[in-house]
């Protein structure tokens, strides 16, 4: 350990991905990477080609399909969605076309077309928007070196005989199962980000985990020391002495904070006169069904289900929708999931209906108004979830709801779709229960009406606020005034509570409100 000492400390920022401190020797993860250059290798035989691609193509996914059996075996079902989008990815039929076209075309060898093709993909993520979709490039870049690896006869080291920080250009999922879990002390990578799989997984296993894009896996050394921060993002190589025993105290404190959480998070909340408060989680991606039961939330308050849709060159099948709320219906039963139905518009697009520039977005066509303007895309959502219903405590939320007529029109259409899934005999939860969200100051004067109508309200403070205040969150030269304890915005939650009260309806309340410690006296107060 003495060369920690030997070196001068360097200290670095970077972003957390995954929280905790990590204090240790550096493990370099360096799998060899080859150049598109270095595989422009003309061939004769085509087919034979063809058939060395299927060769590679079916190793890999058994690799995969082994990758899953391990984490399945180590760590349940929280990871295996993500090995199985990668299959289901390698099992395309379109892209297996494409690089067979590329092969026959070029007369390139299928190492060559895999890189070609795959790079051009992953490029193509990169370029949009969403970070969710950002990062499944990563994805796609580590299938083509698994790809090329399997095609060039090249194996991967995940040999770690102590602990150690990993620090590597990039990881996979399928890498941070493979390493021993006992001897991974954090990770440190130049790519990826808080979404990544590789970084959900992290999460999930609680592994301290920093993204910095300075390239320093090219610089780190098998002999440096390394600290990395979680929380901070510090970096720090080669730690003086004090450096180090800061550190130390701060894992230590943080470490006894982990435990002393995680049993009051096993536990039920309960107030004093014996009122239980439900704790709900609001996620995005089934990936985070393992954050969901590791900090042992009562279930899922709201599934954004707008992840299926965006950031896509085809609508999702009915199928598509049904696999993913099917599984996170299954994976949480029997604790409840809420599902709102897609709320696009404002920030959020779908390719081939928001080409026209509206010039209030978030005032316009969006969520429930668009959702009933193209009946036939709502009800193939629906028409997904009710069919999933059968698999756990299902129920639907509606978003952005402004008038009795928009519940009315849905509640129809749900109608029609459970006629429809009777006569074809398909499974299905007939008293699924139906909410809205309470986020604008119509629903909001409305609640003793909508209350005669739906089964739970779920107010959503952020665009509440922004709504009655009228002012823009992310306007930075009036965000100042942006305050849910501004007493219009108050008294209209205390409304709703009292309206969902009187017909004995479940309220539940998300946004920055709900994560606010000093917010929850006042809740509960409220009822």
């Amino acid at each position: 350990m003495k060369n920690r000492y030997s070196k001068r400390e360097l200290i670095l920022q970077g972003t957390p991905t995954s929280p905790g401190i990590a204090i240790g020797p550096v493990y370099i993860f360096k799998p060899l990477t080859i150049n598109l250059s270095e595989l422009e290798i003309k061939i004769d035989n085509i087919e034979a080609e063809f058939r060395h691609f299927d060769r590679a193509r079916k190793s890999v996914l058994a690799q995969l399909r082994y990758t899953r059996l391990i984490s399945e075996e180590h760590y349940g079902d929280q990871f295996t969605d993500i090995f199985d989008s990668q299959q289901a990815f390698l099992d395309d039929p379109v892209l297996i076309e494409e690089i067979r076209e590329e092969i026959a075309r070029t007369h390139h060898s299928a190492a060559y077309a895999v890189s070609k093709i795959l790079s051009e993909k992953s490029e193509h993520f990169i370029k949009l928007e969403n970070d969710y979709f950002r990062e499944r490039a990563y994805d796609i870049l580590d299938l083509k070196q698994k790809l090329i690896h399997a095609l060039l006869g090249i194996s991967i080291d995940y040999h770690l005989s102590s602990p150690a920080v990993v620090v590597a250009e990039m990881l996979s999922p399928a890498d941070t199962v493979q390493f021993n879990r006992n001897f991974i002390l954090g990770f440190l990578t130049d790519r990826g980000g808080k979404t990544s799989h590789a970084t959900i997984m992290a999460r999930g296993l609680r592994i301290p985990s920093v993204v910095n894009d300075a390239g320093l896996s090219r610089i780190i050394g098998k002999q440096d020391f390394l600290i990395i921060d979680g929380f901070e993002g510090h970096i720090i190589l080669n730690p003086l002495e004090e450096t180090l025993q800061k550190y130390e105290k701060l894992q230590k404190n943080y470490k006894h904070y982990e435990q002393g959480l995680t049993k009051q998070a096993a536990k039920e909340a309960v107030t004093r006169d014996g009122q239980k408060i439900e704790l709900l989680a609001n996620i995005e991606f089934l990936q985070e069904v393992g954050d969901v039961k590791l900090n042992y939330a009562d279930g899922v308050g709201l599934f954004r289900t707008e992840s299926v849709f965006i950031e896509r060159e085809t609508l999702p099948s009915e199928e598509e929708q049904y696999e993913i709320y099917k599984k996170l219906a299954e994976q949480l039963n029997p604790a409840e999931v809420v599902i709102r139905t897609i709320d696009l518009g404002g920030d959020k697009l779908l390719k081939g209906y928001s080409d026209e520039e509206e010039a209030n977005p978030f005032l316009g066509w969006r969520a429930i108004r668009f959702c009933l303007d193209r009946p036939n895309l709502f009800k193939r959502q629906l028409r997904a979830i009710l069919r999933a219903s059968a698999f756990g405590n299902v129920k639907i939320l509606l978003p952005m709801i402004s008038t009795l007529r928009e519940v009315q029109l849905t509640k129809q259409l749900i109608q029609q779709v459970k006629e429809e899934l009777k006569k074809e005999k398909v499974p299905f939860n007939e008293k699924l229960p139906v909410g809205i969200m309470i986020e604008t100051p119509a629903a909001a004067l409305l609640t003793e009406q909508l209350a005669l109508q739906v089964d739970f309200f779920s107010i959503g403070t952020n665009d509440l606020t922004q709504y009655v205040l009228a002012i823009d969150r992310t306007n930075n030269r009036v965000a100042k005034s942006y305050n849910t304890y501004n007493p219009s915005v108050l008294r209209l939650i205390a409304d709703t509570i009292i309206a969902a009260n009187a017909q004995k309806l479940p309220v539940t309340l998300c946004g920055e409100f709900a994560a606010q410690p000093e917010a929850v006296p006042l809740l509960i107060g409220m009822g």
